[in-house]
């Protein structure tokens, strides 16, 4: 079942989703009529689940034909494994190709490696249910959801990565309203976790970094040009790499 829920859409996306509810009886189609935001709709999805499994991605990202397949396969295989992401392509506005992320398997040594990095990208995640919920979001992190859920959890968490790019991420510009918001988000998160795993002048620098970044991005943002800090996130690709992204890509934007 593939469950579609309208947050208080008023774009009309509602009305493209109830006709093909009607069309496919694995689509079901919740509506409240409220606006309650990201996070409370990731715990409602987690709370009406049916099957062992939960995946979600965000409506503007694009998954490879075989990804969920190549994740449940392994799942199925190591049933000790709780979260699985992927590695990705990231993507601009117009489609284009501009990078790749995490190709490397997890290492989690401590919680260093999980607060100085997010170790998951999370729209590429299949986790059980069981686990989500054990282990909800808390709306107390808003924009930082993910990451504080990973801070939260990773010494009772099995995490695993496949290092092939199955996902198509899309970096867009973000607001300067949602960026701010998203630095003071993280830095919550620093003061939370890092002062317990991190040493003074490691977690402050941290928090400072947040301000910086804020900064760069309102900068960059009166220019126009978000885009240049976004791709400082992404891995160049190599010539082969490009050329399969750009195959693979066309060929489910030409299917659809």
């Amino acid at each position: 079942v593939l469950n579609l829920i309208d947050d208080g859409s008023t774009d009309g996306s509602y009305e493209i989703a109830r006709k093909i509810a009607k069309t496919d009886s694995r689509v079901k189609l919740i509506r409240d009529g409220e606006n309650k935001g990201l996070v409370s709709r990731l715990n409602q999805i987690i709370e009406i689940a049916r099957g062992s499994y939960i995946a979600r991605m965000d409506a503007d990202d694009i998954m490879i034909k075989n990804k969920l397949e190549m994740q449940m396969v392994y799942l199925k295989k190591h049933p000790q494994i709780d979260v699985i992401a992927t590695a990705a392509y990231t993507i601009d506005e117009n489609n284009k190709v501009i990078g790749i992320r995490d190709i490397h398997p997890i290492q989690i040594n401590s919680a260093k490696d999980v607060l100085k990095t997010s170790i998951l990208i999370h729209p590429t995640v299949v986790a059980k249910k069981s686990w989500y919920i054990q282990n909800k979001y808390d709306p107390a992190f808003y924009r930082a959801e993910d990451y504080e859920l990973w801070c939260r959890t990773y010494e009772k968490t099995n995490f695993y990565r496949i290092t092939e790019p199955l996902f198509f991420y899309r970096e867009g510009s973000v607001s300067l309203t949602n960026y701010s918001l998203s630095m003071q988000t993280l830095r919550k998160v620093f003061k939370v976790y890092g002062k317990r795993n991190l040493s003074f002048t490691e977690c402050y620098f941290e928090i400072f970094k947040t301000y910086l970044k804020n900064v760069a991005y309102q900068v960059f943002g009166i220019l126009r040009m978000q885009h240049f800090l976004s791709a400082c996130r992404n891995r160049s690709l190599t010539i082969e790499q490009n050329t399969d992204a750009k195959r693979i890509l066309s060929n489910i934007i030409n299917c659809n």
